[in-house]
């Protein structure tokens, strides 16, 4: 197991959080180069700025292929715990118990002891 692996397991329960600063960063210097490329570089002050600009723009998409995905599918997660939590039918979450489960164990902690509650509430 690599290290990147080894700290990503150990920051089970932040994933969301990380991922959703690492892709609103992202998309903040992505933003800000592709400004630059577009409108500052005809200006002679910030012509010298070409280089910079060019390889903020790589790193930053690198950074949000990497990091969108797993922040999309993570939020999707918690729109589902959001919606069973929202059912009144009894019936539906019943149904839809095991996925609440899996969405719950992927982000983690507070979410897992927030479904729990959840769980424990409806069975009074």
């Amino acid at each position: 197991m690599t290290l990147v692996q080894r700290l990503w397991d150990r920051a089970h329960g932040q994933h969301l959080a990380i991922t959703a600063t690492a892709s609103g960063g992202g998309g903040v210097a992505f933003g800000a180069a592709a400004f630059h490329l577009i409108a500052l570089r005809p200006l002679p002050d910030w012509e010298a700025m070409t280089g910079l600009a060019i390889g903020v723009l790589v790193i930053s998409a690198l950074v949000l292929l990497v990091a969108v995905p797993p922040f999309l599918r993570l939020r999707g997660h918690v729109a589902s715990l959001e919606e069973i939590m929202a059912t009144s039918s009894v019936a539906e979450r019943r149904r839809r118990r095991a996925e609440g489960d899996e969405a719950a164990a992927a982000l983690g902690a507070g979410w897992a002891e927030r479904w729990k509650r959840f769980l424990e509430d409806g069975r009074r």
